[in-house]
């Protein structure tokens, strides 16, 4: 069973093989007897959870009807109908307060995944995780989480075919944070740990840049967004320096 390479081969006991992304997802999970995948799409990661025995029970949420259908079928193949409980509605709209000690949410752009936080920050902030993954535009859900005094505990990066992809998990503490520009477009942890695909994805970031700033070359009135990209692009190029020197 595969879809897009994320799910491996079910082997004869019918244990489920995770890979990329969403394996990195499952191992970021902390031991807790309620997980929520919110986007669950097929299911996969609440069956693994609870087969890995991260989890005692497992909620499936989707906003469609169709992904609630598929993980329905799934969690029926795998005889998990006692464990997994799925869910048709939106964001956190679809658990209490305090129901899940564990929320995953993935899959989806870095503006919607701050939306679905915002309108539930309450329930967010009662959770003992969040694993998150943004599809794109993790900076925005980085400055979401500081600013509503959530620390980002762990983060990591996973290569899959040719994409990289971003885990962050964080949970509420209370504390206010302070952040630079770079600390919100490339995340303090993978920083500091230095995470094995942090240069490959600096790399790509100047090259980004450098289309951008090729780009604002001929365009008037464009100097202050030059001088942000040209800063940024020396804080990447610092950054390089650095990963390349350890």
């Amino acid at each position: 069973m595969t879809k897009d390479g994320l799910v491996g081969d079910v082997e004869d006991s019918l244990n489920l093989i995770l890979k990329g992304r969403l394996k990195l997802l499952a191992d970021k999970v902390p031991k807790c007897n309620v997980a929520a995948d919110i986007g669950t799409d097929h299911a996969y990661l609440p069956i693994y959870l609870i087969q890995q025995g991260v989890c005692k029970k497992a909620i499936a949420s989707d906003v469609r009807i169709g992904p609630v259908e598929a993980a329905n079928n799934n969690i029926t193949l795998y005889t998990l109908n006692d464990k997994i409980e799925t869910r048709l509605g939106s964001g956190l709209d679809t658990i209490s307060e305090n129901e899940a000690d564990s929320i995953i949410i993935a899959g989806m752009g870095g503006t919607l995944i701050s939306r679905i936080l915002e309108e539930n920050a309450q329930k967010a902030s009662k959770a003992s995780a969040l694993i998150l993954q943004p599809m794109n535009e993790m900076h925005v859900v980085r400055k979401w989480l500081y600013d509503n005094k959530f620390d980002i505990y762990d983060e990591e990066i996973v290569a899959e075919g040719q994409k990289l992809y971003f885990v962050l998990a964080a949970k509420y503490d209370g504390g206010i944070k302070g952040y630079t520009d770079l600390q919100l477009n490339i995340g303090e942890k993978l920083i500091k740990k230095k995470d094995p695909l942090l240069l490959q994805y600096c790399e790509l970031k100047v090259r980004q840049i450098d289309n951008v700033l090729t780009q604002l070359e001929n365009l008037e009135g464009k100097q202050e967004l030059q001088s942000h990209y040209s800063e940024l692009k020396k804080d990447y190029m610092d950054l390089i320096i650095d990963l390349k020197d350890k």
